[in-house]
């Protein structure tokens, strides 16, 4: 997958529908876990942020808000060197979270 600043690499994207979580594991062995109802709401695409905000990112408190919906048909495509285009059960499949975009939102940095 896509090389990040100093070579770092996404090994590993599991959704895990029971916990609700999608977890990304990098090559430097960290790993980011992140709610999924708090990456549907911090959908990067134009028709979720606007197209001014669309390149912000999302407050870190979205990820610890109560979950809106239970999502059980989750599912991940990798769009290219790029990052991860996520289908939601709400037919939303616009949103490309890049590498460098995960990385960056990773709840736990």
């Amino acid at each position: 997958m896509s090389l990040l600043p100093g070579g770092l690499t996404c090994q590993r994207l599991i959704i895990e529908k029971d916990a609700q979580t999608l977890e990304v594991q990098w090559s430097d062995g960290h790993h980011c876990t992140f709610p999924l109802d708090g990456l549907r709401r911090a959908c990067p695409c134009a028709a979720c942020q606007g197209h001014e905000k669309m390149h912000e990112l999302p407050d870190p408190a979205i990820f610890r808000l109560p979950a809106l919906m239970r999502w059980e048909n989750v599912k991940a495509e990798i769009a290219g060197s790029v990052g991860v285009r996520l289908i939601w059960d709400d037919g939303h499949n616009s949103g490309i979270f890049t590498w460098a975009r995960l990385r960056a939102m990773c709840p736990c940095e």
